[in-house]
């Protein structure tokens, strides 16, 4: 005789088989764009070393954030490939390096001596809604030092429109906002003049 499985075991197995169809969502990792190179200033000068960038406690995570006021929400499915101050710090370091402003541009670990030593944390990195437009917004506070010398400390604050509505749109107005954030430090130097002080001198006619 054959026997009957019950009810409840039939409709078990059928939603098993109902989940086995169903496609669970797969993460999406990013990286920050590639600064394009720059032509080397023939005058350039000087090793900038470019220390590990601090990481506010508040933005620290792998996943793209999203504020809403005093509120983060991540984006669970949209990640960064690596820490966030690894890929901010080397952003700046390819940034200043292709800018073809200095010498040689180092990473904290590099060995040998510099000239100046760059530091700083990052305070914001973050998308924001204002209004029906979407924002990503980059603050960093860095400081340069010469010798133990702090030859100026500011906090440079960026705010890139997001064109589109995909995360990679998001992305890439992160990278931009670092990049314009390069150019304002590289800027600041000239400026200031840091970079003109490590040029060898004029010989006199």
């Amino acid at each position: 005789m054959t026997r009957r499985a019950p009810l409840g075991c039939v409709a078990l197995l059928l939603s098993l088989a109902a989940c086995g169809s169903v496609e669970v969502p797969r993460e999406r990792f990013y990286r920050l764009d590639l600064p394009a190179p720059m032509p080397a200033d023939p005058q350039r000068a000087g090793v900038l070393r470019v220390q590990d960038l601090q990481l506010g406690t508040a933005i620290d995570s792998d996943c793209l954030l999203v504020a809403d006021g005093v509120r983060l929400e991540p984006r669970p499915l949209d990640r960064w490939v690596a820490p966030l101050d690894r890929l901010v710090t080397d952003a700046l370091v390819l940034g200043l390096s292709r800018s073809g402003v200095v010498e040689l541009v180092k990473g904290s670990a590099d060995p040998g001596s510099e000239t100046w030593s760059l530091h700083g944390r990052i305070v914001d990195f973050a998308e924001a809604n204002a209004g029906s437009q979407r924002q990503a917004r980059v603050a960093l506070e860095l400081w340069l030092e010469q010798r133990d010398q702090v030859l100026f400390r500011d906090e440079f604050v960026v705010v890139e429109q997001v064109e589109g509505n995909a995360t990679s749109a998001a992305v890439t107005a992160f990278s931009k906002g670092v990049q314009t954030i390069v150019d304002q430090l590289v800027t600041r130097m000239d400026h200031d003049g840091v970079l003109a002080a490590a040029r060898p001198p004029v010989p006199s006619r």
